[in-house]
């Protein structure tokens, strides 16, 4: 709700203030005296643009500034997404200077226009038959028929899984994506693959290998020292053995005069067994010594594949052909998760899709019952606003394609001949109507939602007489859900004001708006006024306080 609006320096207003109540608050003054000047220095509190010209005095800034009462209309996340501070009672200042560089203010903070009208589009709603008509918009069409079906928790529903829905789509579009590219280099990991655990790396010691293919190499050198070894051990006449064993003896002779003798012996002896064990492991050595084409082959074949990976991959060792492997397992692995992952994903949308069409479906029975009832409602309002041959009808068709708020598509349409022709509302309904439809459409929304606060300008546009007192009584029944402000040049809307204010222009110099509140006296002039004109007479006032008992 609007509590205050005050105004400095702008256009033809040197300052004014004016205080806003519950209720109907009425705007009155003739015509040129300034009262668009009030709309347009609240535009600027809504984040218009400043337009040049506006400074009354060009060495002074221009400042409006308006208090809000914003504890119902849950507000706080929007100041949280702007990184603005939050009070019940918001203020919200703009300031031009003479430069003509602007300025905005929330609680004090300097703010983006943008965040200003993120902001003020919640809490006020200005309507002239000047402006583009708010109900051809979608997202006032579906607010509308949405509040009188009451389905708030229902879509709070479908949108939790419509986003999710989003979600899963572009998860697994990433993820066949993803699929896709590695496929093209599947085929040539698993050979890559393929050959390494053909090699068995885990169990190939390089050096051993190498070691084997240098014993094979040199077979016959190998085998002719080990039967030279075998001939000077064991020969029976010059043999190490025979020697060792005719030495032994000897000094066993002597080992009785000496200790040194008998140390000696025991050495030959231990000698003696250990050129025995040599002969033994030699004649081994010699027996298992042959030269095995297929063992060669064999050999070969391995160090050559383990050298050609080696350079293929252009690593040092067996360890890092090792990792190279086991990195191309987890690859190959994680396509085949890849795969397993997309057939979930795509379960889970088929599962969404089937939820969503269910909520759809109530969405859509929920918005038809409502649709009847809204049309119906609306042209019993334009009745009594003298619109009795003024038809809606609302159009809800189910689609095939799911939208951030169900599956519908809303059609609105007006007919001025009772229902002959139907058309869009911006080519049949003339301006003063425009309004008036307007008018009866907020009234039936205010029963469903709180509503931000609505100035209505120049609804009373080429209305008199019974119209105008039916545009009062709807007026003041609007004005019991909401704050309703109305600038008016009817005395039947003005009477029905739960305050009044009157925007008149003085001269003393300089040509200068004000605006007062006017008292029951000066009401019942002001309405006289606006009955006769100037010094109105005795009849006149005395009809003005009839109207305004009434009232």
């Amino acid at each position: 709700m609007l509590k205050s609006l005050e105004i400095n320096n702008y256009a033809l207003i040197q300052h004014t203030a004016l205080d806003f109540g519950k209720g109907l608050t009425i705007i009155t003054g003739e015509t040129g005296a300034g009262k668009s000047i009030l709309l347009g220095g609240l535009s600027l509190i809504l984040g218009k643009r400043v337009q040049a010209g506006l400074l009354k005095n060009t060495d002074k800034k221009t400042i409006v500034e308006a208090v809000f009462s914003v504890a119902h209309y849950q507000l706080k996340n929007i100041f949280e997404q702007e990184d603005l501070d939050y009070e019940s009672e918001t203020i919200i200042r703009r300031e031009i200077t003479p430069a003509g560089k602007s300025r905005a203010f929330v609680n004090d903070t300097p703010a983006r226009l943008d965040s200003l009208q993120n902001i003020t589009n919640r809490l006020i709603d200005i309507h002239s038959q000047h402006q583009t008509l708010e109900l051809n918009e979608k997202s006032f069409q579906f607010d509308l028929i949405d509040s009188v079906a009451g389905i708030e928790a229902l879509l709070g529903l479908y949108r939790d899984d419509y986003k999710q829905y989003n979600e899963t789509a572009k998860e697994i579009a990433l993820l066949k994506a993803q699929l896709e590219s590695a496929e093209k280099e599947l085929e040539y990991k698993r050979f890559q693959l393929e050959e390494l655990e053909n090699l068995k790396l885990d169990s190939i010691d390089a050096d051993d290998l190498e070691a084997q293919l240098k014993r094979l190499d040199h077979i016959e050198e190998i085998k002719l020292v080990l039967s030279e070894g075998i001939a000077k051990i064991d020969d029976d006449e010059m043999g190490l053995t025979e020697a060792l064993i005719s030495l032994r003896n000897a000094f066993h002779r002597i080992a009785s005069f000496g200790k040194s003798y008998e140390e000696l012996a025991n050495r030959l002896e231990s000698l003696q067994v250990e050129i025995q064990d040599i002969s033994l492991e030699i004649n081994n050595l010699y027996e298992l010594t042959a030269y095995n084409p297929a063992e060669k082959e064999s050999l070969q074949n391995t160090y050559d594949k383990l050298q050609g990976l080696l350079i293929k991959h252009q690593v040092q060792d067996i360890a890092q052909l090792i990792a190279l492997r086991n990195q191309l397992a987890d690859e190959v692995t994680d396509l085949s998760n890849l795969q397993e992952r997309i057939a979930q994903k795509e379960t889970q949308l088929t599962d969404l899709d089937a939820k969503l069409n269910d909520l759809a479906r109530k969405i859509h029975q929920k918005r038809a019952q409502a649709a009847e009832k809204l049309v119906q409602q609306i042209e019993n309002v334009l009745q009594k606003l003298s619109m009795k041959n003024t038809r809606l009808r609302i159009n809800v068709a189910l689609q095939n394609e799911f939208f951030v708020n169900g599956k519908d598509t809303l059609e609105f349409l007006i007919s001025s001949d009772a229902g002959k022709h139907y058309g869009n509302i911006k080519h049949i309904a003339s301006g003063g109507e425009l309004s008036r439809i307007m008018l009866a459409i907020k009234t039936i929304l205010s029963r469903y939602k709180k509503l931000p606060s609505i100035i209505f300008d120049e609804i009373d546009s080429g209305v008199s007489g019974e119209v105008a007192q039916n545009i009062a009584d709807v007026l003041k029944y609007l004005s019991q859900n909401m704050q309703v402000i109305v600038i008016t040049h009817l005395p039947q809307i003005a009477v029905a004001g739960d305050k009044h204010y009157k925007v008149f222009k003085t001269q003393k110099g300089d040509i200068e708006t004000q605006v007062k509140v006017l008292n029951q006296e000066e009401r019942i002039i002001e309405i006289a006024e606006m009955l006769e004109g100037k010094s109105p007479s005795a009849s006149a006032l005395e009809h003005a306080r009839h109207l305004l008992d009434r009232g």
